[in-house]
């Protein structure tokens, strides 16, 4: 017994190291540990050659594999290299150690051995190396929020009026909001149900193009969201569930439709200098939400690019106006196209490094 632990405790002062096995446990350390030229090792190791590793204290094939492979899994590729180590999980200080050339990964797979067959005794299996998870995609990102896409509108010619609208309020109030209730135009004559949603919206202004001076269609804008809650003969009663600004009778009803918003992982590099044009469709702003004079960064933007310039929900514009004397033009900002109509589209400014207004130039990317 006092033999068996001094030989034990010997082990343990030179380091012997316990490479982790995943889903192995340790194995009992050798005991029939013997000098071997300066150090005590159980294994019967070759001399040392020219490029050898010599195994220092607190080394295990671990550790090694990750410093010289940036893989600790591929543990096994030095272990196969140095088979004088009888078992992995115990390597000495002043053991060599030949460092193998590119790693291989052993196949996930191993072919089941066949029925009666015996394993060679004198090559012990290797456990499978387990490959890292394949990176994670980059996450997509919205580029509108609800406010962008349903409280702003778009340009239509020639609409035709809606076959329903507000008809009345459950209130005193001229004007309404989220949360009252109100009677609509028709009922069940129109084929109006309990529980079908609505957008309000409201005829604005004609847009003329800021250029041509040609008609380019009426503002029609989103203002909020109903659901009918009783349909009755010739009216029914509903509740806002949304709304931008106040309502107000005679607002027009059509059916609620959702407008995704669009994703990106990422948005292109946006260079103010660079007047080099990119070759896609070009137009004009034609009008801003709001109407304001100048927009920036968040602000939506309507423009004549509709759905014959090849426009789609998350392309991207750039914002530019030209300059007098052939300089070259002035980049203003960057924009994503949010829906798109037969003759417009809405867009919101991302980037912007100059103020932009009706009649700059817009430039499908």
């Amino acid at each position: 017994m006092k033999k068996l632990c001094a030989v034990t405790a010997v082990a343990i002062l030179l380091g012997a190291a316990d490479a982790p096995v995943p889903a192995e446990a340790p194995t009992k350390p050798p005991k029939n540990l013997k000098l071997v030229g300066d150090h005590w090792t159980p294994w019967d190791p070759p001399p040392a050659g020219p490029d050898a590793y010599v195994i220092q204290k607190g080394d295990t094939l671990w550790d090694l594999s990750a410093k010289w492979f940036s893989d600790p899994f591929l543990w096994p590729q030095i272990w196969d290299e140095n088979r004088y180590i009888l078992d992995s999980h115990w390597i000495y200080p002043g053991d060599p150690l030949v460092v193998p050339g590119r790693p291989t990964v052993v196949p996930a797979e191993i072919p089941e051995v066949g029925e009666g067959a015996v394993p060679d005794a004198g090559e012990p299996s290797l456990p499978v190396a387990e490959l890292p998870p394949p990176p994670a995609p980059p996450a997509l990102v919205p580029l509108a929020d609800a406010t962008d896409l349903y409280c702003s509108g778009s340009i239509e010619r020639d609409p035709p009026p809606a076959p329903l609208w507000i008809a009345g309020r459950d209130t005193e109030r001229v004007i309404v909001g989220e949360g009252d209730v109100v009677f609509l135009s028709h009922g069940r004559d129109a084929g109006v149900e309990a529980g079908a949603e609505y957008a309000v919206v409201r005829r604005g202004r004609v847009v003329r193009h800021p250029e041509t001076g040609k008609t380019v269609g009426t503002l029609v804008r989103r203002l909020g969201r109903l659901r009918v809650m009783l349909s009755h003969e010739a009216t029914a009663t509903a509740v806002i569930t949304m709304s931008c600004e106040d309502l107000r009778e005679g607002d027009e009803l059509v059916p609620w439709e959702e407008i995704p918003a669009p994703m990106r992982t990422e948005m292109p590099s946006f260079d103010r200098w660079d007047p080099t044009p990119s070759g896609g469709a070009t137009g004009r702003i034609v009008a801003v939400r709001d109407d304001l004079s100048a927009v920036g960064q968040g602000n939506l933007i309507y423009t004549d690019l509709g759905a014959p310039s090849g426009a789609a929900p998350g392309d991207i514009v750039t914002l530019f106006r030209a300059r007098a004397d052939d300089l070259p033009r002035r980049n203003l900002g960057q924009a994503v196209v949010l829906t798109v109509g037969p003759v417009s589209s809405l867009a919101k400014i991302l980037v912007s490094v100059g103020e932009s207004e009706v009649g700059d130039a817009v430039e499908l990317r």
